[in-house]
């Protein structure tokens, strides 16, 4: 048997599950629709989202909890309704920082606090959620507001982390040592 026969799983004692990343993301996106439609953008950049909204495969300052690997993101695929929320989060968090996803562009008429806010780590985690969730236009639209806001001079770094080496290179960010 292969390892693609058995694609990778999160099987740490801290891991939230498959059941409590797709609860807790329904919850945050409801907050995020709220907040939209009151056009209320500072409380999205405000709110803590990222783990359960974009997972990805590296650990976070939550351990594994919400890290997931082929396994589990095949398993979130399976579920068109997560697919579907997971995606609009992604819209959602995009048209906060005053960008417009499916268009590949700045926003033309951005409301009061639709604008980047400088959090790249999230840019980042949600980049690579879509990269390894097979979202590939998803990914490239966020690639290309990445390469604009370093064009502007923006640094996308974080804990000491350059963070545009997935938007340069195509690769996440080297983990070094835990």
């Amino acid at each position: 048997m292969s390892t693609s026969d058995h694609p990778r799983r999160n099987g740490d004692r801290s891991f939230a599950g498959i059941d409590a990343l797709k609860r807790e993301q329904a919850e945050e996106l409801a907050r995020f629709e709220r907040w939209a439609a009151a056009g209320n953008w500072r409380a999205i950049h405000e709110a803590h989202f990222d783990w359960w909204m974009f997972p990805i495969d590296e650990d976070s300052r939550l351990g594994t909890r919400y890290t997931v690997y082929e396994g589990d993101i095949a398993e979130l695929k399976r579920d068109p309704a997560y697919v579907h929320s997971y995606l609009r989060g992604v819209e959602l968090l995009m048209l906060a920082w005053g960008w417009d996803l499916a268009a590949k562009r700045t926003v033309a008429s951005p409301q009061p606090g639709q604008r980047w806010n400088n959090w790249p780590i999230r840019l980042y985690k949600a980049a690579r959620s879509l990269q390894l969730f097979g979202f590939t236009a998803e990914f490239e639209s966020l690639r290309t507001f990445a390469l604009e806001l370093m064009q502007r001079g923006e640094q996308l770094r974080f804990g000491g982390q350059d963070l545009s080496v997935l938007f340069t290179e195509g690769r996440p960010r080297s983990r070094g040592r835990r």
